[in-house]
């Protein structure tokens, strides 16, 4: 397995694309703006084939160029409404060039607790709300991606429409620390982690901890 990635879009969202070596397919993982056309160059010359889309939440900066790709989308159904509702994000309609956005057209929602088998690689859904309500972790053996929900040495923020504080404390307190220290942290914006590192130095998880 090989996980490449790298910054798009004006808030220079990571997307992810994560290969199955040994079958040639590959997941797309938040494409923003701009992710469609560096994703599709990659595939190309690597001789890889993408399967599916991941979406960590229902974040504009992290789904813009999912519709591009014509493949089946995966996003938790509490952030569905996000891929087709727009109004809560007027503010970001020119900069993201919503007018132009790609339908997602293939949506398969998913719950917590959930299984995904997806490119032959397998994935543990958490629910993990907060900074938007379907905001999840999407936990593999090797890995975590967190979306927004967690970076390094940060967090997602929560006054924005549809989030909450509160049940993003819930998370950092429930399936964000439940998470094995070995697991590298594959954030939706800035650099990566390990869970361990977190654990250890983000102020905003030991608080939320220290608030149990």
């Amino acid at each position: 397995m090989q996980v490449t990635g790298f910054a798009a879009g004006p808030l220079e969202t990571n997307c992810y694309i994560v290969v199955n070596e040994h079958s040639g397919e590959a997941i797309i993982v938040d494409p923003s703006l701009g992710a469609h056309s560096r994703a599709e160059q990659f595939l190309q010359e690597h001789g890889l084939r993408a399967v599916a889309v991941v979406l960590t939440h229902g974040h504009i900066d992290h789904t813009r160029d999912a519709g591009a790709f014509g493949l089946e989308t995966y996003i938790h159904a509490a952030d569905a409404f996000m891929l087709t509702e727009t109004a809560h994000i007027e503010w970001l309609r020119v900069p993201f060039q919503i007018d132009a956005m790609p339908p997602v057209e293939r949506v398969t929602t998913v719950g917590d607790g959930e299984r995904v088998s997806l490119a032959g690689l397998d994935f543990t859904v958490r629910h993990a709300p907060g900074h938007s309500p379907g905001s999840c972790l999407w936990v593999h053996e090797d890995f975590v991606l967190t979306g927004d929900v967690l970076f390094q040495g940060g967090i997602g923020r929560t006054d924005l429409p549809f989030s909450d504080d509160e049940a993003m404390q819930e998370s950092l307190r429930g399936p964000v620390w439940e998470l094995e220290d070995r697991l590298p942290v594959l954030p939706g914006h800035g650099p990566t982690s390990t869970m361990a590192r977190e654990r250890e130095t983000n102020t905003y998880l030991r608080e939320a901890m220290s608030g149990r």
